[in-house]
């Protein structure tokens, strides 16, 4: 009996892989951009803020979060278990070095958020990264923890959780372009262009996630 032929690449898979090359490319640029804005300078006060949230946040985290995606060629011929060390280990490194960001802010500020949405946002990204730090050692221990909570629910807040805190630091990235003082130098045209490669990486990250929390909600409707 002959070898069976393996199966040939399918449009959704090129469009998956092509989407995956853009994401690194928006993720790669912000990150590069707004390194270099920062560290040409003395990295201390709101550069050392912009450069740990947007270092954790955008870069590793969001690289984090690509390591269960279909598209993945760098996490392609991995293994499941290796994907999830991959994925704990960027997203402890990416949360850290968030919250410790937002954390410098909250100290500059006296422990006070002014009136921005910038702020507003960067706040709850603070306190919504924590928890998913948290739900994320649940749902590490989801086997030893079964007894009292089912793996799968588990597993799913964590999942919702992780997701809106991505989201919302973001979204705070986002204003952040126009609400801090660090970038206003650099041309409105060029800020411009960084919020919408800020969003493009942000929907395109998303994308497995969404696809991860309907397998869930399915399985848990079933």
């Amino acid at each position: 009996m002959s070898a069976e032929k393996s199966k040939p690449t399918s449009v959704i898979q090129h469009i998956e892989a092509a989407l995956y090359v853009i994401n690194q490319l928006c993720i790669g640029f912000v990150t590069i951009w707004v390194s270099w804005t920062c560290l040409r300078q003395d990295l201390a006060g709101i550069r050392l803020h912009a450069w740990l949230v947007t270092f954790g946040f955008v870069f590793l985290m969001a690289e984090g979060m690509m390591c269960f995606y279909d598209g993945s060629w760098l996490t392609l011929r991995f293994s499941r278990k290796s994907k999830t060390v991959f994925h704990v280990v960027l997203q402890i490194l990416g949360g850290g070095m968030g919250v410790a960001g937002c954390l410098i802010q909250l100290i500059r500020d006296d422990w006070s958020i002014s009136v921005t949405v910038h702020a507003r946002l960067g706040f709850a990204a603070f306190v919504l990264c924590l928890i998913s730090l948290l739900s994320g050692l649940a749902a590490a221990l989801a086997r030893y923890l079964s007894r009292s909570i089912s793996p799968l629910i588990n597993k799913t807040f964590h999942v919702v959780l992780s997701f809106g805190a991505f989201v919302t630091a973001m979204m705070a990235q986002f204003y952040g372009f126009t609400q801090t003082g660090i970038f206003r130098g650099q041309g409105q045209d060029f800020v411009i262009l960084m919020q919408v490669v800020t969003m493009v990486a942000m929907v395109i990250t998303s994308i497995g996630a969404i696809k991860s929390l309907y397998q869930k909600f399915s399985s848990l409707a079933s």
